[in-house]
């Protein structure tokens, strides 16, 4: 399946020196990792660091999936408001799923201080906005949620919005403790330290994945790989049948603008709004805008790129009604697949059928944050500890 279309961005900003070959030998490991992206690279990091020998394949190149059309925002605030989700499954579940996105969120803060190259990781504050009046009572609503629980979130009214970040809409939120990142980077970073940890990778190596057995799996090539555990954290790339009736994939479209002289606005906040699709942007270091949205109930990428191109000045012009003085052109343009569940929670967890095989799918907006609880919770689970997070995104809830 393609899983993005048009000229992303991330992978123009640096060159990747690593390379890996294809498995050509039959092979045991203890963990087998399925899928060089986001997901299974922080799997692979904190498996490896607690000293689990590790391998990884993946059937093209490593972070040339879903991860480099990812545009960059990480944030402990779903796509579901905490409040919706408390009124969905029960506060008690609704808050503690937050708190593991807060938890994700300084793990990942952290991981980050550990890399050795580049990641353009930066915390950033992001403001949420009502794009409605009508959606300025959720808000509200929402600010009250995560207050009593102290998460870390301001309320904005309309002036306090125009004052600060020149922003005219009813109210927003300010929450802090999220970040922005270049993907690419990061993934390459993680690789760089997994290699030094014992990972082995295989780039250009296909399984059959509805051919899983208890320990072994076979290349396309029919070499075999003998296994403890396998996880599948294969992205959007396949919707695998124990989640196929609770999960949809849709598509999106996102652009990075010309660089500019100065950022583009004064505080570099991130930006993202309450309306169903919304409008989400970001600056870079160097001073382009990185925005997305127009999402779409389609599982198959747009190719023509007049069309790309069409969608993403869509979007270009609602971030100028927004801020009319920002004077911005559009550089690089591309739309991805992405996948959603029908509860708003990722897939994360044991196989129901199967002890030994892990599912690390983070479907919904908020997929880096998903893959670092994850990584987390699948190294409990392999470890045979409990973890406090695990029956909430439970594959089979």
């Amino acid at each position: 399946m393609k899983l993005y279309s048009g000229e992303t961005y991330w992978d123009k900003t640096m060159k990747s020196d690593s390379s890996f070959p294809k498995l050509d030998s039959n092979i045991k490991t203890e963990i087998l990792i399925v899928g060089g992206g986001m997901s299974g690279s922080l799997a692979a990091y904190v498996l490896a660091k607690s000293n689990h020998q590790v391998t990884l394949i993946e059937k093209n190149k490593v972070a040339n999936g879903s991860s480099s059309a990812n545009t960059g925002l990480l944030q402990y605030s779903s796509d579901i408001m905490m409040h919706e989700l408390a009124d969905s499954i029960g506060e008690k579940h609704g808050v503690l799923f937050y708190k593991m996105c807060l938890e994700a969120m300084n793990d990942l803060t952290d991981i980050n201080k550990t890399l050795e190259l580049e990641t353009d990781y930066i915390l950033r504050d992001s403001i949420y906005y009502a794009s409605s009046e009508s959606d300025a009572k959720k808000l509200e609503k929402e600010y009250k949620l995560l207050s009593k629980y102290d998460f870390p979130v301001e309320f904005l009214n309309n002036k306090d919005l125009n004052d600060s970040y020149g922003i005219d809409k009813p109210c927003a939120l300010r929450t802090w403790q999220d970040a922005e990142v270049n993907p690419y980077k990061f993934i390459q970073s993680l690789t760089h330290e997994n290699k030094k940890l014992g990972v082995k990778y295989f780039e250009h190596t296909s399984i059959n994945l509805d051919d899983i057995k208890d320990s072994k799996v076979f290349t396309d090539d029919d070499f075999e790989i003998e296994f403890e555990n396998i996880i599948l954290a294969t992205g959007y790339g396949k919707v695998y049948d124990v989640i196929k009736d609770k999960a949809r994939i849709d598509r999106t479209y996102a652009l990075a603008s010309k660089p500019l002289k100065n950022s583009p606005w004064e505080t570099d906040v991130m930006v993202w709004e309450t309306m169903d699709p919304y409008l989400y942007f970001r600056t870079t270091t160097d001073h382009r805008v990185v925005a997305g949205g127009l999402d779409e109930h389609i599982s198959v990428v747009e190719t023509d790129t007049g069309k790309i191109q069409e969608k993403n000045c869509e979007i270009l012009k609602e971030i100028q009604s927004i801020m009319p003085d920002l004077d911005i052109e559009i550089d690089y343009s591309w739309n991805a697949l992405f996948g959603s569940s029908t509860d708003g929670i990722p897939f994360i967890g044991k196989d129901p059928f199967m002890k030994n095989k892990y599912y690390l799918l983070g479907y919904e907006g908020n997929g880096t944050c998903y893959s670092m609880s994850g990584a987390n919770i699948i190294k409990d689970l392999i470890e045979g500890r409990d973890n406090k997070y695990s029956d909430i995104v439970k594959v089979n809830r």
